[in-house]
């Protein structure tokens, strides 16, 4: 019988010229998010609700487009694509108009849900001898009331946390550098 040798074949070693760089990307993008979600949180709604309300224009355009288009060379008549073309059009435009309104309204809304679900705490824990649900309850009342009167508190908290995320980041990155 004849033997066999048998031989491992190792992986090659990655080079790593570029990759650094790289990924310092990640972070810095998010800590300049954060930042200004933390700082500038209100126009930050505002112009995330210009950018879907541009969004809605352009598919609205993109259905109006495509239905003329279709009606002018195959002769048939996509109503779908006209109704739904001019209705994102109408929705985008509405979007653009009472971005503010909207901004405040999702504000209230919000705050009306923390509010509630505090009061709920609140009676829960009376009923079940639980004061750590009462003082949740009393958090939740507080974050809820605070949010409806302060401006957008929760986007403020996401900016605080994008930071800290960006920071962790930065540290892991440099731990593994060494």
């Amino acid at each position: 019988m004849k033997e066999e040798k048998t031989t491992l074949i190792k992986p090659k070693k990655r080079k790593e010229n570029g990759k650094k760089s790289i990924t310092f990307i990640g972070p810095i993008l998010l800590l300049i998010l954060g930042i200004i979600l933390l700082t500038n949180s209100s126009k930050a709604v505002i112009i995330v609700f210009y950018f879907i309300g541009a969004i809605f224009i352009l598919v609205g355009s993109y259905n109006l487009f495509s239905y003329y288009k279709m009606k002018k060379d195959y002769k048939i008549e996509d109503h779908n694509k006209l109704v739904l073309g001019t209705t994102l059009i109408f929705v985008g435009i509405v979007v653009l108009i009472l971005s503010g309104a909207i901004e405040t309204f999702l504000r209230f809304i919000i705050g009306s849900i923390l509010i509630y679900n505090g009061f709920k705490n609140g009676v829960i824990s009376f009923s079940t001898k639980n004061y750590i649900s009462l003082i949740i309850g009393l958090i939740c009342i507080a974050m809820g009331l605070y949010t409806i009167l302060a401006e957008n508190i929760i986007f403020q908290i996401i900016g605080m946390i994008m930071i800290l995320t960006s920071i962790i980041e930065f540290i892991r990155l440099i731990n593994n550098k060494k």
